[in-house]
């Protein structure tokens, strides 16, 4: 107990409380201990929440949900406060008083499940460079991070523990350091939470073709492809006699991914003509290097009759499609329906699960494609769109993947008028879809930011970009149009160009298709605190601290090295004021008090004087 002598008057300062902690999960019920002795008739002994609001006087419950108090006496000096059906919200101080006068402190813990704060991400880089991988996890009591990575073992995927532990994690890349990375939180608190990382090691290109040498008559398609592993993969380039082929009337490209790190790339060309018979050059570069191969397209003497129509001999595929004559090769390159019916089998078990009605008709176009008049019939895309939505599961259900790629229904079509749809031959309706988009982007102030966003139609279509982003957590979120092309660019990112950005595209048609890119900005701690408070003793005080970064700050107040118990109130995603409360202001609390945050790329302090 300490006394001070104040203008000839004794102010008698409490003792000082020491908090205790109490932790408790969600949906049960804890009791906060109270030992009050000697209440005399005209006492009343108070419970408080963290803001001064009662919630018992005496042994009546006085705050709005009564039904989650109670005070039970197993003595005359207990007055501990039960409170059941634990939520989130419940978290807090609360404070047993006798009168005016602090009798326990007790701080109130809710368990918590591990809450991984940061995104999935894909990180891009080259052989010898070195990565960090950061997981900020939340969570009570405080999670352990562990890394993993998955590996494949006897044909399925498995998580290897890498044998390392806490938030951060630093790799050196070799060629085999590709791969998904795991770092998984765990408290004990069901459920565990997990953050992947893509890493792609940049590789220079192998491309090869299946045929180098092709052979077609005059006045018949044909198409050449040429097969590109590596990453990242680059975008294949097609010369002949030295001159870069582009799109026109009789020329089209598609491409179909393999896996994330194989594509397949066509050229079709349309009645071959006498100058087009000769030597292709396939060629691709990326980040790492370039590679090139070799197509020989050979013309076919005309006694030599052309391929017709062959009888369709699965069984499974009679009488699905309009006719039951097929053509090879197929899209996905079989020259026979022997070779087509191999990798058909796997599928076709999915079939039997009736997921969807447009799976069977799209199997069998895309194995065994319709042969009317000696010429192919494209799918109709929206088989293959139906097909994935309903069946994604259904293929992993029976151990096998889904390796169709929709977007090379729409690139098959090269142009014709009609497809191969639920209902037999149907004209095509206009179409746009995106084939290609940028990642979600983390960067930090002044990194450059990139964006793109690719489509196909089959009319005419214009392309702008918006950005939807929100000034506070209570406004309405605004979109604004900033740009009109496929690439959208800013030089040096600031706070203010974080927020999520939306490529949209729409054709003659009114056939819209868009998609969205969240992009993050992190910044270091900045601080901005009042540099003196006048008060008066014997008052309640809040001090404030204003804080702004990216990642959210670790904030402190603290007099001189005694730390202080910190509030928080968030305003935006990347603004919060930070409170520290001052009680029945007395002489001792005079003196200056620090406010100070840290995040990973900094920090900040400010210092405020009580007087």
């Amino acid at each position: 107990m300490l006394s001070v002598i104040i203008a000839g008057f004794i102010s008698v300062k409490a003792q000082v409380i020491q908090p205790i902690n109490v932790t408790g999960a969600a949906g049960t019920q804890v009791t906060l201990p109270c030992q009050v002795r000697n209440v005399g008739l005209y006492d009343s002994v108070v419970w408080q929440g963290s803001y001064q609001e009662p919630i018992s006087v005496n042994d009546r419950i006085v705050a709005m949900e009564s039904m989650k108090y109670e005070i039970k006496q197993k003595h005359s000096d207990d007055w501990s406060l039960t409170i059941s059906n634990l939520k989130s919200s419940d978290q807090a101080r609360y404070t047993c008083m006798k009168g005016a006068t602090e009798v326990q402190i007790v701080d109130l813990w809710i368990k918590a499940p591990p809450r991984i704060l940061d995104q999935n991400k894909t990180i891009d880089s080259f052989v010898g460079e070195t990565v960090m991988l950061r997981c900020q996890v939340t969570g009570i009591p405080p999670p352990q991070v562990k890394w993993y990575k998955e590996i494949m073992d006897s044909g399925e995927t498995i998580r290897e523990d890498l044998g390392i532990t806490g938030a951060y994690f630093s790799l050196t890349l070799s060629e085999d350091s590709g791969g998904i990375y795991i770092c998984q939180a765990d408290n004990g608190i069901q459920p565990k939470a997990d953050r992947h990382f893509r890493i792609n090691v940049e590789l220079m290109p192998i491309i090869t073709v299946s045929m180098k040498q092709i052979k077609q008559e005059q006045g018949k398609p044909t198409k050449l492809q040429c097969m590109v592993e590596g990453h990242s993969l680059g975008k294949v380039k097609w010369f002949y006699k030295g001159r870069r082929i582009v799109r026109d009337d009789r020329i089209t490209f598609s491409a179909h991914n393999t896996s994330s790190n194989v594509v397949t790339y066509f050229m079709a060309i349309q009645s071959l003509e006498s100058g087009d018979f000769g030597i292709y050059t396939c060629k691709v570069s990326n980040n790492a290097g370039s590679a090139e191969a070799q197509v020989e397209l050979v013309e076919i003497l005309p006694e030599i009759k052309a391929t017709r129509c062959e009888k369709l001999n699965n069984e499974h595929c009679l009488g699905i499609l309009q006719s039951n004559f097929t053509l090879f090769p197929n899209s996905r390159g079989d020259k026979t329906q022997e070779e087509a019916s191999v990798t058909f089998e796997q599928s076709f078990v999915v079939v039997k699960s009736t997921c969807s009605k447009y799976l069977l008709p799209f199997l069998c176009g895309t194995y065994f494609p319709l042969c009317v008049n000696d010429s192919i019939i494209p799918l109709c895309p929206y088989l293959c769109d139906h097909s994935q939505s309903g069946c994604m599961e259904s293929f992993k259900k029976y151990g096998t993947t889904w390796s169709y790629n929709c977007i090379d229904s729409y690139h098959q079509l090269n142009k014709s008028k009609e497809c191969l749809g639920i209902s037999g031959v149907e004209k095509i309706a206009p179409y746009i879809k995106v084939t290609d988009v940028s990642d979600d982007q983390v960067l930090q102030k002044g990194d450059k930011l990139n964006l793109h966003c690719n489509f196909i139609s089959n009319t005419d279509y214009t392309i702008k970009w918006y950005k939807i982003s929100k000034n506070s957590y209570i406004s309405r979120p605004e979109k604004n149009e900033v740009g009109s092309e496929e690439n959208y660019a800013i030089g040096s990112v600031k706070d203010a160009d974080a927020g999520v950005y939306v490529c949209e595209a729409s054709n003659t048609a009114g056939v819209t298709d868009s998609r969205n890119i969240t992009v993050d900005v992190e910044f270091a701690p900045k601080v901005t605190i009042q540099p003196e408070v006048a008060l008066m003793t014997g008052l309640d005080m809040i001090l404030k601290c204003d804080v702004q970064g990216n990642p959210p700050p670790i904030v402190t107040w603290s007099k001189g090295t005694r730390k202080l118990p910190t509030g928080r109130q968030m305003h935006t995603k990347y603004s919060f004021t930070y409170t520290l409360k001052l009680a029945a202001m007395n002489v001792a609390h005079l003196g200056k008090y620090n406010c100070s945050a840290t995040n990973i790329l900094g920090s900040d302090f400010g210092i405020t004087s009580v007087k």
